[in-house]
């Protein structure tokens, strides 16, 4: 029998339990209510219910392409497979030994080739449960037998510790978290070495490394002295297995990452290796491309974005890449606080000379005879007896195809050459002499004259490019690329402030990659073997141009001036001397720059809080004005259109706050404003679900691949496929493409960044968004700028100088504005020296709105630090969107706002950029002209809120009878006494 105590307690212990639970529930909910808009994102459901009052003109600023939801995912799956066959890379065919034979009995070898690394990590990402894998793919259409003993035991290791690819997570992963996962070949069982015999037409063996979003690559070594980018010993064992077997006719290697391995080891007799071909981050079905290449069903016929050096840690870049704590980080955090997270650095001593602009610079310099520093008394040069081939593996726009013995099967010669006031005009013959029909890549490269000592130039850059349609054998056609002044010139930050033209002989020549259109160049000048060469050029491949005197060009794509902007971005503008890298002497080469020292100047600057002062002099800012005109009204209105004014006062303060620093993602029923969703990424949209059925959208291939295609109408063809599927999942902005440069082959986010050129990311990336925008997106090109490292990301100080941040850093950002006209770009959590990108005006306002006069969105990356991403000096130099759907931002706003007229005034500009973009988008289709919004609980949020009053009613009720019992209890107490 249950007793009075124990109902008491049972009572009492419910309470308890409850009011917990009471609270946690309370407490969630709260929280979720802060992020309700992403949260409906993921899981669905709305914050906003639009109503028509009338019958106004309904918006429809793009729509999807008709096909029924089955139909596009197979058109889609399509572009993923023709952008990774594009873009799969032939680096080695010894003795034609690929294609192989339809049919033939394979062994994959490595625990990758069972988990292929399909992107990145965080906004990169694909989904790995709508992928092909390898050996479906292999088998598809009776392609290839493969070794199913082999497979089985690779993936018996799926999760085992010791065995797991990390591929980091959002914020990223430690270093020592990230392993090659090769299981030791002392575990291969009799089975798996009695299978070879069956399957040995063919070894083919994958080799993976994988990045992601807040972490680079681990630099160190894991204890044997081998890089993480260097083939690592269970590898080789690996290689060696299949050496020592004896039972495999050839042996192809497979390079499955985005990042640029250490690759000398594919020609090392050690290993045996007869072909290899580099695949970067595949996508969902880019293993069916592989195993058409594989078989010869297509002609691989892509071109590698970056340089393989031998020695990953061998470039100028990668001695200041990483980890760098200022000398007096304690006094920094002491007087400006932890949050401003402004304790670390890295500085950009390498100058120009990043990629290929190094080795090849170098390499040409060896030739020429142009080291200042290896002179003799009489002033003659000694040359330099630096070794191109011991350094570089494969250079930057290397590619072989299949049809000729020696991978080359496409002949090229310059046709015809024009140069005139606009640029230089050249047209390839490009002629298919292999027995074996594919498209060829068109590379055309210049090379500026160079003054020993003068201005900072490069060897050889790309300055175009251009591939063929598909071409029999016997075939030609003529690729003609035009090429503006400005992509072949210099940017002279010290003298003449602004791009300039150089007298002297300018050399353009079209090759195999930066290196074989460097040859040729030297071979129009006369160099050849004799003088070092490493292989003689062909003249035929070259044009030529003098000038007879320097040329400025100081007008920019809006027909302002072009001078400096960036000089407060280097040390030597708080008095300090960098030492960058310069080609008249190369032992300059840079070393770490450790124990910078901040001046209390630095400092100052480094307080980003503390660089914006209130102000509530000059004009009123009008809010809450009541014109009763909606969003739907304005759209196709210009931009200098006075009615933006009166649109925009209407908003209130509050309605202000929101659209600036919620991503406008938030309704604004002001303006009949509905909720306006955006979302990653440079892979795809997959993170969404297709409205039609719930199932993820396309994860496409790396950047890195797509760049690889060189082929710009195929960039707008994948433009189209990713447009359609964020309309297909009601996402309006494209965090997307994203451009920043491989300033080293160990960023983590190299694999969602084109290239380590700027014109080749520039091109791609404009095709691309111009396809997306048409179709009524708005894309946000990221991340703007220099951010090109993981390390540190959040708050580390940038220090390059101006022309490397020119010619280099901004270089595709530039194209993407000016030709692309993107709408929106998103920012940086780094600063570019001392002051965070998104309030550094120099960039945002004097070079984004006036020399490239764009009226894009500039938004921040994900608004997590309100100190350092601080809204006052923002958006007094020019962001005007903090990339976030939470309050922390608007909380923060709504207190600095009460007293500060100029940033009510502020946030009306921004308003204004904002909502002028959005509104010529899919955002805000099905709005009407007499549309109103309002704001609603999407049916989670419901949910959750039904939870906490059934909570709170049984709590309340427990509370009552616990009471009523104690009372009860007293009251006996009493009677008895």
């Amino acid at each position: 029998m249950v007793t009075s105590h124990q109902r008491h307690g049972v009572l009492r212990t419910s309470v308890a339990v409850l009011s917990t639970v009471l609270a946690l529930t309370v407490g969630a909910t709260s929280g979720a209510s802060s992020y309700a808009s992403f949260i409906s994102t993921v899981i669905g459901g709305t914050t906003t219910q639009t109503i028509d009052k009338g019958n106004g003109k309904k918006i429809n600023n793009g729509q999807d392409n008709g096909m029924s939801l089955a139909e596009w995912k197979k058109t889609a799956d399509s572009v993923v497979q023709e952008v990774a066959s594009e873009g799969i890379t032939l680096l080695k065919n010894n003795n034609n030994v690929l294609p192989l034979s339809k049919g033939s009995k394979v062994t994959l070898f490595g625990r990758s080739s069972t988990d292929l690394v399909l992107g990145g990590t965080g906004a990169g990402t694909v989904d790995p449960k709508n992928a092909v894998d390898l050996k479906t793919a292999m088998e598809e259409d009776q392609r290839f037998a493969v070794n199913k003993a082999v497979w089985d035991f690779y993936s018996s290791y799926a999760g085992k510790k010791g065995y797991v690819r990390s591929n980091g997570s959002y914020m990223g992963a430690l270093p020592k978290d990230i392993f090659v996962a090769e299981p030791p070949i002392s575990e291969y069982t009799d089975a798996v070495r009695n299978s070879y015999g069956e399957f040995s037409d063919a070894a083919i063996v994958v080799f993976s490394r994988v990045g992601g979003e807040g972490s680079d690559m681990p630099t160190g070594d894991f204890g044997d002295g081998t890089k993480y980018l260097a083939l690592q010993p269970q590898e080789k064992a690996v290689l060696q297995e299949i050496r020592d077997s004896g039972k495999f006719a050839k042996t192809i290697a497979v390079i499955n990452s985005s990042n640029a391995m250490e690759l000398s080891w594919i020609d090392s007799q050690e290993y045996g290796v007869d072909g290899c071909l580099w695949v970067g981050g595949l996508g969902q079905s880019g293993a069916k491309a592989l195993a058409k290449v594989l078989d010869g069903e297509v002609n691989p016929s892509g071109h590698l974005v970056d340089t393989y050096a031998s020695d990953s840690f061998s470039s100028p870049a990668m001695v200041n890449f990483g980890d760098f704590t200022y000398k007096n980080a304690k006094d920094i955090a002491a007087k400006i606080g932890d949050a401003n997270a402004a304790t670390k650095y890295v500085v950009y001593r390498e100058g120009i000379y990043v990629g290929y602009r190094y080795y090849e610079t170098r390499y040409a310099d060896a030739v020429t005879r142009q080291s200042s520093h290896a002179r003799d008394a009489a002033g003659a040069t000694q040359g330099d007896s630096w070794n191109y081939t011991k350094e570089v593996v494969y250079p930057f726009g290397y590619g072989l195809s299949y049809g000729k013995d020696n991978g080359q099967p496409f002949t090229q010669r310059i046709s015809q050459s024009t140069f005139d006031d606009s640029g230089v005009h050249i047209t390839v013959t490009v002629t298919n002499e292999g027995n074996v029909a594919g498209k060829s890549v068109v590379q055309l490269y210049a090379q500026q004259p160079y003054t020993d000592g003068g201005l900072e130039k490069s060897a050889v850059q790309l300055v175009g490019f251009g591939k063929t349609d598909t071409l029999e054998p016997g075939a030609s056609q003529e690729v003609r690329i035009d090429v503006k002044q400005r992509d072949y010139s210099t940017y002279d930050a010290l003298g003449q402030k602004t791009y300039v033209l150089d007298a002297g002989t300018y050399y353009f020549a079209v090759g195999n990659g930066a290196h074989d259109a460097l040859n040729n160049m030297l071979a129009a000048q006369g160099y050849n073997t004799a003088q070092g060469m490493d292989a003689n050029g062909d003249v035929s491949k070259t044009a030529s141009w003098t000038l007879d005197k320097s040329t400025r060009l100081d007008k920019s794509a809006s027909g302002s001036t072009v001078t400096n902007q960036f000089d407060s971005a280097g040390l030597e503008h708080y008095g300090k001397e960098t030492g960058y890298l310069t080609r008249s002497d190369w032992t300059s080469f840079p070393q770490a720059y450790k124990d910078l020292e901040a001046s209390e100047q630095m400092i100052a600057d480094l307080n980003q809080s503390g660089t914006y002062k209130p102000d509530n002099s000059g004009k009123k800012a009008v809010t809450g004005k009541n014109a009763n005109i909606n969003i739907a009204q304005m759209v196709g209105v210009d931009f200098d259109d006075p009615k933006w004014n009166t649109f925009i006062e209407q908003l209130t303060v509050d309605d202000l706050l929101r659209i600036v620093t919620q991503s406008g993602q938030i309704a604004v029923p002001t303006i009949a404003y509905p909720q306006v969703f955006m979302k990653d990424g440079p892979a795809g949209n997959n993170v969404r679900k297709y409205v039609e059925d719930g199932t993820s959208a396309t994860g496409y291939a790396s950047e890195v691949v797509t760049a690889a295609t060189f082929n710009a109408k195929l960039a707008e063809k994948l433009g189209d496929a990713m447009a359609e599927d964020w309309i297909r999942t009601k996402t309006a902005g494209a965090y997307a493409p994203a451009v920043n440069i491989h300033r080293t082959p160990y960023a983590g986010r190299n694999f969602e960044y084109y290239s380590e050129d700027g014109v080749l990311s520039g091109q791609i990336a404009t095709s691309q968004l111009q396809t997306m925008q048409k179709r009524g997106l708005f894309t946000f090109i990221k991340h703007f700028v220099l951010n090109d490292q993981e390390t540190n990301r959040i708050g580390v100080s940038t220090f390059a100088n101006e022309q490397s941040i020119r010619e280099i850093y901004l270089r595709a950002f530039e194209q993407t504005f000016t030709e692309g006209k993107t709408k929106a770009t998103m920012g940086a959590f780094n600063r570019i020296g001392a002051t965070w990108a998104g309030a550094y005006k120099p960039l945002l306002k004097n070079v984004v709105r006036e020399e490239w006069g764009s009226t894009a969105i500039i938004d921040t990356d994900i608004a997590i630090n309100p100190v350092l991403q601080t809204l006052g000096a923002g958006l007094e130099n020019g962001n005007t969107m903090w990339a976030t759907s939470a309050d922390t931002i608007y909380n923060v706003g709504k207190q600095m706002v009460k007293n500060d007229n100029k940033m009510i005034l502020n946030m009306q500009e921004a308003a204004h950029y904002i909502l002028f973009n959005i509104s010529g988008t899919i955002g805000i289709n099905g709005i009407t002209t007499t549309t109103i919004v309002k704001r609603v609980n999407p049916y989670w949020m419901n949910i959750a809120l039904g939870v906490v009053a059934v909570v709170a009613l049984l709590d309340v009720a427990c509370i009552v009878l616990l009471v009523k019992r104690t009372r009860s209890g007293r009251s006996a107490q009493k009677g008895d006494k």
